[in-house]
């Protein structure tokens, strides 16, 4: 026995030792070499890169296709799972990869016709654009013929990468354009409609808030599937983001200061790769993606650029009748046109036999009825019901400016080498896709802003917030507004330019862009912090302003819920909560309350209007309500008092606090793409938190949640991706 036992423990010991060998061996062959010469085929010159302490590389090369060769081979040796995956969310494969659970992500974003953007704009690539796109792809390719080890995602999944391609790249774009699209938000207005009726769900949709800040404060003349939204999620620029440009005249150096920080999914790794790049006369730094070339926001030599989501309704929904006497026909202004017929087929991990992928498409667009369920509006249909008529089939088909060929690998090299404001406005004239507001500043000292991307032209007609009429025509868009008619201001007088994803003006032009923006407090905070001091800021003063926590939107709304929690009687929490500065601190137990008591409050609201708590709400109806102190419906002929709603949710956010901090309750976390696999997470620590956070979804410093369990946790996997400052 002991010799068995002995023999036993040697064999453990052997194999062990024999992992700790190949561990090792794998850690080193898999670091990237940031040391020593590499001969690449395909440069045309030498090319110099160094890392600083923290791993960022400096690129310098004497032509840009060899500045863009190796820039491909650093995010490939640094990101090439992330890119990877990027990769099969860009084709609709993602089932491939991880198997048969992503099948409906997959019919998802085959449908709506990522693969065939991406497809369509490589076929209208100018010759210049694809032979640096191709440059970029070749240095990608060259690090993969290495034979280097691959990231450990690739042992787990048994997967080997392909060639990258001049369309994986051009895929990245649609990514992030549909990540940003008001496609979702078209969706959950029909889906209210389809449960509430026209009139009821209008209270869904108030107008913006009157006195919320605009951009230029001058007046002027189907759900995606949640793994799918999840991936898209990875890969967007911002869903919501600060930035804001000051002025000479504010600033101690007497020279403009401006300041980004872009809002997205939390993710590892995140989604930004820093980077510098030098050619002849030329130096960009800043944020670039993985799988993409050039910086996509930061500063060169001359001037500096920051981004926010611009909110431009660019999806709208066509409700297309299909024709009574044909089925695979549908109507339109012209009489009857055929639908066309897609087939395609999803390769499975584990399966032999490929799932087969059918869709129609129309005049708009892809009919993406045909893969989410729940857009097709019967309510709407209820007088012909009525009147004993047959019932009419729709389809609901969407079109979508992602769809259309854009320029925005054109506009980032503009942007490298831009030396003014005119250089800069050439380049994001050609930044039409996805939607951004640009902050600008130079070292001449001007300060600027210009909104980018394509503004769809309704023919004067505001966005459609539902399904519209496809058979009619008068609907269609006609092009897009002219980009001389985009918002846009120069060294305005007020000395700043504040975004938050807000209202870009106050006159008619806004009403074509949009009525979906973010609510205006995040933008009311920057600007009174920066009129609102008489000290001349610096670099550190406005990075202070980026970690600012106190919400404007609690302090405006707080007295209801002191009023709530004295009409419940708890004296104690009204002094508390009428006390608080409004500081989403960690340590702040009046912020755990009151947060907790607008999560109760919302889900109250909810169940009034749907019948129960899983209704969509719109934050700007939930501002609303607290703004008029009113409930403005009825459910079933019967008004409910606001403030026996907010009673009800004082009492229960009371009970779920329990005189906890903000940061007990509200934690931050970036997770992995395969974190949520429990054997891996386990053994590889693939997720990052929860880790206590300050902040709100209303502050500078800003934090996107959701609650788990019975909603006394708050647990954020949205906020500041990254944040600079260039002074």
């Amino acid at each position: 026995m002991r010799r068995a036992a002995g023999l036993t423990i040697g064999i453990v010991t052997a194999v062990f030792a024999c992992g700790v060998v190949w561990a090792t061996w794998y850690e080193n062959s898999a670091s990237p070499r940031h040391s020593g010469e590499l001969a690449a085929a395909g440069l045309r010159d030498a090319v110099e890169i160094t890392r600083d302490t923290f791993g960022i590389p400096t690129i310098r090369a004497q032509n840009e296709h060899d500045l863009l060769f190796a820039q491909g081979y650093v995010h490939a040796q640094d990101r090439l799972w992330q890119m990877e995956l990027m990769r099969h969310v860009g084709e609709g494969t993602l089932s491939e990869l991880l198997g048969d659970k992503l099948i409906e992500s997959d019919r998802f974003l085959r449908t709506f016709g990522l693969p065939r953007a991406a497809a369509a704009q490589e076929a209208a690539l100018d010759a210049e654009s694809r032979a640096l796109l191709t440059a970029y792809a070749a240095g990608v390719n060259a690090f993969l013929a290495e034979g280097n080890a691959l990231p450990p995602e690739y042992q787990v999944l048994r997967a080997k990468p392909r060639p990258w391609t001049v369309r994986n790249t051009l895929a990245i774009e649609k990514i992030m354009a549909l990540d940003l699209a008001q496609y979702g938000l078209a969706v959950n207005r029909t889906r209210a409609v389809a449960r509430l009726g026209p009139d009821a769900a209008a209270v869904l949709q108030p107008p913006y808030a009157s006195w919320g800040p605009t951009i230029i404060e001058a007046v002027e003349p189907p759900a995606v599937p949640p793994i799918a939204a999840a991936m898209i999620e990875a890969g967007s620029i911002a869903r919501a983001s600060n930035s804001w440009v000051v002025g000479g005249a504010r600033t101690a150096s007497g020279k403009p200061i401006l300041a980004n920080d872009m809002h997205l999914a939390l993710r590892v790794p995140s989604i930004w790769y820093l980077v510098a790049l030098h050619v002849d006369s030329a130096a960009v730094v800043g944020m670039s993606i993985p799988g993409a070339p050039y910086v996509v926001a930061g500063h060169n030599r001359a001037i500096a650029w920051g981004l926010t989501n611009a909110s431009v309704d660019d999806a709208d929904l066509y409700a297309e009748r299909i024709d009574p006497a044909d089925s695979t026909r549908y109507l339109t202004p012209h009489g009857s046109e055929a639908f066309t017929f897609v087939t395609d087929t999803i390769r499975v991990k584990g399966r032999d036999v490929p799932e087969v992928l059918r869709y129609r498409m129309t005049r708009h667009g892809p009919v993406i009825s045909d893969v989410v369920t729940g857009l097709v509006d019967t309510v709407t249909r209820g007088d012909a019901r009525a009147r004993g008529d047959s019932p009419v089939r729709d389809v609901i088909a969407v079109r979508w400016i992602g769809q259309d060929v854009s320029h925005t690998m054109r506009a980032l090299p503009m942007l490298m080498r831009a030396r003014g404001w005119d250089d800069f406005r050439a380049a994001v004239a050609l930044f039409n896709n996805p939607h951004q507001n640009v902050v600008y500043a130079d070292t001449a000292g001007h300060i600027g802003y210009i909104m980018a991307g394509r503004i769809p032209d309704r023919g004067g007609r505001l966005p459609p917030s539902l399904p519209v009429p496809g058979w009619t025509g008068e609907w269609d868009w006609n092009g897009y507004l002219p980009f001389d008619r985009h918002p846009t201001v120069f060294d305005p007088p007020s000395g700043y330019v504040v975004t938050a994803n807000n209202r870009q003006a106050a006159g008619a032009l806004a009403d074509l862009v949009s009525d979906g923006w973010e609510t205006p407090f995040r933008a009311a905070r920057i600007r009174d912090m920066i009129v609102g001091t008489s000290q001349k800021l610096d670099a550190d003063a406005v990075h202070r302003m980026q970690l600012d926590v106190k919400d404007m939107s609690a302090l405006r709304y707080r007295d209801r819920a002191v009023a709530a929690a004295t009409a419940i009687g708890d004296t104690t929490v009204a002094l508390q909560l009428a006390q608080w500065d409004g500081n989403a601190t960690r340590e702040s137990t009046a912020a755990t309350v009151y947060y907790l008591f607008i999560n109760r409050l919302t889900r109250g609201l909810a169940a009034s209007l749907y019948g129960d708590s899983t209704g969509w709400l719109s934050r700007e109806m939930v501002d609303n309500v607290l703004e008029q102190r009113a409930v403005t419906w009825k459910r079933n002929g019967t008004a409910v008092a606001f403030e026996t709603v907010a009673s009800t949710a004082m009492r229960k956010a009371i009970a779920l606090a329990d005189g906890r901090a903000w940061g007990s309750v509200h934690q931050v976390s970036a997770e992995h793409a395969l974190g949520s696999v429990t054997a891996l997470e386990r053994v590889l620590k693939l997720n990052i938190g929860g880790v206590p956070a300050s902040g709100s979804m209303t502050t500078v410093n800003v934090s996107h949640w959701s609650t788990l369990a019975d909603g006394d946790v708050f647990l954020a996997s949205v906020g500041a991706s990254q944040r600079h400052v260039v002074d």
